[in-house]
C-alpha cells in the first residue's frame, strides 16, 4: 500500500512538472518582450541660446520595452512603455519618467487582406517613412521633428492590402487627436493612406488628415470662426537591398484662422511647408555613410523664418543589432532668436550615438 502510494504521488508530480513545462512553452510561444535604447554623448558646439553652447554630457533620447501577446489565433496585443530625458518625459522631480507608448489590440484579418486595431497606436502620418529612414537613432522624420502629427493616436484603425500582391496598400484611422493623453473633447481626427509599391525596391505614399478643432473667437471682427486643420504629404523612397537608399518626404499644413498678421488684423490661415531628403549608402558590410537635409517653413506668409536642417552620420555596425554612430546635426535660423549673447544663426551639436535593438 505504502509503494502505490509513493507511486501515485511520484506520478502526480511528474504529471505537474510536465504540466508546468508545456504552461511555460506556452507562454513563451504566446508573449514575446523586446525593446530598443538610442544613448549619446553629445557636445554643443554652438547654439543660438548662449547658455547652451559648450553644454555637453551623455543621455538617453529614447528606450523602449515592447511586450507584444498572441490572444488568440487571429488576436494579437502590444504594450509599449518608453522613456526619454526630455521635459516632457521626466518626473516632477526631473528623474526619467515613463509613459505608455502602444497599447492596442490587433484584429487580424477582420476581413481578407485587413486588420482591425484598437487603441493608442502609430498613426498612418509617418510610420512607413520612419521605417525607410531607418534612422530614428539620429533624429525624429521631418512632419515628427516639427510637430505637424502625432506619432500616436487613441482610436481605431483599418489597415490592409488593396491588391492582394500587397503592391497596393490602404491605412485608414479616426482618433481623439490627443496623442497618449486623454479626451477633452467633441472633435477628432481622420487619417488616410494609401501606399503603391510599383516596383521592387520602390514605393510612394500619399497621405492625408484632417482635424476638426473648436472654434475660435476673432477678437478684431468679434465672429467665431472654423480652427480646423488639414495635413497632406508625399513620400518617395528607393532602397537596393543593403546597399544603399534614397528618401523623399514633402509636406503642407493648413490651419483655418490660426495666423494674425498685425495686430489689427483679422485672423488668416497659416500654412506651413517642409521638405526632407535623405540617403544612405554602404561602404562595406559593417559600415554605412548617412546624410539628410530638411528645409522647414512654418509660416509662407512671413519672410525670413525657413529652418534648415543637415544631418551626417556614419554608421558603424559593430553587432547584429548594434550601432555606434558618430554624427553631427547643424539646425540653421534665417531669423534666429538669439539669447543670453550669443550671435550665432545655428545650433550646431556633434554627438556619438549609440543604438541597439533586443
Amino acid at each position: 500500500m505504502k509503494k502505490n502510494l509513493i507511486s501515485l504521488l511520484f506520478f502526480v508530480s511528474l504529471l505537474s512538472l510536465l504540466g508546468q513545462a508545456s504552461f511555460a512553452q506556452d507562454i513563451k510561444d504566446r508573449i514575446k518582450v523586446g525593446g530598443l535604447m538610442f544613448a549619446d554623448y553629445f557636445f554643443n558646439i554652438d547654439n543660438v541660446d548662449g547658455n547652451v553652447k559648450n553644454v555637453n554630457g551623455f543621455q538617453f533620447r529614447r528606450i523602449y520595452l515592447t511586450t507584444d501577446i498572441s490572444v488568440a489565433e487571429n488576436f494579437d496585443s502590444r504594450f509599449r512603455l518608453e522613456t526619454d530625458q526630455s521635459t516632457n518625459s521626466n518626473t516632477a522631480s526631473g528623474k526619467l519618467g515613463v509613459m505608455v507608448k502602444d497599447a492596442y489590440l490587433k484584429w487580424k484579418g477582420i476581413f481578407s487582406g485587413s486588420d482591425l486595431v484598437f487603441g493608442i497606436s502609430p498613426t498612418p502620418a509617418f510610420d512607413v517613412s520612419e521605417a525607410a529612414w531607418s534612422y530614428r537613432s539620429l533624429e525624429k522624420t521631418i512632419m515628427d521633428l516639427n510637430g505637424i502629427v502625432g506619432s500616436r493616436d487613441f482610436g481605431v484603425d483599418l489597415k490592409g492590402k488593396i491588391t492582394d500582391a500587397g503592391s497596393v496598400n490602404y491605412w485608414v484611422k479616426i482618433a481623439n487627436n490627443s496623442s497618449n493623453g486623454p479626451e477633452t473633447d467633441k472633435h477628432k481626427r481622420y487619417y488616410a493612406l494609401v501606399q503603391v509599391k510599383p516596383a521592387d525596391g520602390f514605393q510612394a505614399t500619399l497621405y492625408y488628415d484632417y482635424a476638426s478643432l473648436v472654434d475660435v473667437t476673432d477678437n478684431i471682427d468679434k465672429t467665431s470662426k472654423p480652427n480646423s486643420v488639414y495635413v497632406v504629404a508625399l513620400f518617395l523612397n528607393y532602397q537596393q537591398k543593403s546597399d544603399f537608399a534614397l528618401g523623399f518626404e514633402g509636406f503642407t499644413r493648413s490651419w483655418a484662422n490660426k495666423y494674425r498678421p498685425t495686430l489689427t488684423s483679422v485672423l488668416n490661415d497659416q500654412n506651413t511647408m517642409g521638405l526632407s531628403f535623405w540617403a544612405w549608402v554602404s561602404v562595406t558590410e559593417n559600415l554605412r555613410l548617412v546624410g539628410r537635409y530638411d528645409s522647414f517653413d512654418p509660416n509662407s506668409d512671413i519672410d525670413n523664418d525657413k529652418v534648415g536642417l543637415i544631418i551626417a552620420g556614419l554608421d558603424y555596425k559593430v553587432a547584429k543589432n548594434v550601432s555606434i554612430i558618430p554624427n553631427v546635426e547643424i539646425t540653421s535660423y534665417q531669423k534666429p532668436v538669439n539669447a543670453n549673447g550669443s550671435t550665432s544663426s545655428s545650433n550646431f551639436v556633434g554627438r556619438v550615438t549609440l543604438a541597439f535593438t533586443f
